[in-house]
């Protein structure tokens, strides 16, 4: 478990994005203060989420980052809070952010859900109040995005996943060589709402994929939509060993008479008069690789990485 989610909730809302964001984060489990275990300690990146009432952060949340801000400073976190405020409520991690210092990576304002009729009396007065001093209805208010918490996961992932990185060219080489010494991928093609993954042979040079294939379903997907997903890995043989590569990238059916085609028949020595039907060439330019790789920590990166070729 390399990432925990501690948090506190009243009503919900922090809970269902902490449930989320540990789906999309994962491997990664979540938590309340009271539910903590000390092996959390273990993990190297911890996420902490916070309803804001009254303006203030949980006073749970608030005693658990004072009381473990010494292992805490040597952690990365992250700190998000619940509001119903749209703009600026960011501020309201500021006393969290006193405490850890450099170790915050970065905080986030999720929308939330405000349901008078499950309101204490409590916290019914404290946000009548509230809604009168900002001059916003006291009514019912429902700003939770599931759209915002699933691009916060994303971009928590792309920070986490970035914190070691691996040198440019060197990670170039190692796409190119898993690459090579593969032959086999499963192609993602889609439009609306079909969807279709198919296992081909493939091969490789300079960026680009290329596949051979008599037809079927993804050429109807790739005539409507270009973009497609590729996956190539090992096969699994234990944690410890992971290998595999998902990219992006764009697709073009090349014609069947042009010289790319024939150039390409010839190199793999295949006859096109002896063909019982026509063969037809897909060729991908790939424009990003996500890496997962277990031989990368080996080396004192971090196991997952990414590669951009248009960059």
């Amino acid at each position: 478990m390399d990432t925990i989610i501690v948090y506190e909730s009243k009503y919900g809302s922090t809970k269902e994005i902490a449930k989320d964001l540990a789906m999309v984060l994962g491997p990664a489990t979540y938590c309340t203060t009271e539910e903590w275990k000390d092996e959390y300690k273990n993990s190297d990146y911890i996420i902490i989420g916070t309803p804001i009432y009254g303006e203030k952060v949980n006073p749970k949340i608030y005693d658990f980052v004072y009381m473990n801000r010494e292992w805490l400073s040597n952690k990365k976190v992250f700190l998000f809070c619940v509001s119903l405020r749209k703009e600026g409520a960011e501020i309201y991690l500021t006393p969290l952010k006193d405490i850890l210092k450099e170790s915050v990576v970065s905080t986030k304002a999720i929308g939330g859900r405000l349901l008078l009729n499950q309101l204490d009396n409590e916290d019914y007065t404290m946000m009548e109040n509230f809604s009168n001093a900002y001059g916003m209805p006291f009514q019912d208010v429902d700003s939770f995005d599931i759209k915002q918490i699933t691009e916060y996961g994303l971009y928590i992932r792309k920070q986490r996943d970035y914190l070691i990185r691996m040198p440019i060219e060197e990670l170039k080489i190692y796409i190119e060589e898993f690459l090579g010494k593969h032959n086999t991928c499963d192609l993602g093609t889609g439009y609306d709402n079909l969807a279709r993954a198919t296992p081909v042979e493939y091969t490789y040079n300079k960026g680009h994929m290329y596949i051979l294939s008599e037809g079927g379903f993804k050429f109807a997907n790739i005539l409507l939509n270009d973009y497609v997903s590729i996956a190539v890995y090992d096969s699994f043989q234990g944690m410890n060993t992971l290998a595999g590569l998902q990219m992006t990238g764009k697709a073009e059916i090349i014609e069947d008479e042009c010289e790319e085609y024939l150039t390409y028949l010839r190199e793999r020595g295949i006859r096109q008069e002896k063909l019982p039907s026509p063969l037809h060439l897909i060729s991908i330019k790939i424009e990003h690789v996500e890496i997962l790789s277990s031989e990368l920590k080996k080396r004192g990166y971090g196991v997952k990485q990414y590669f951009n070729y248009t960059m």
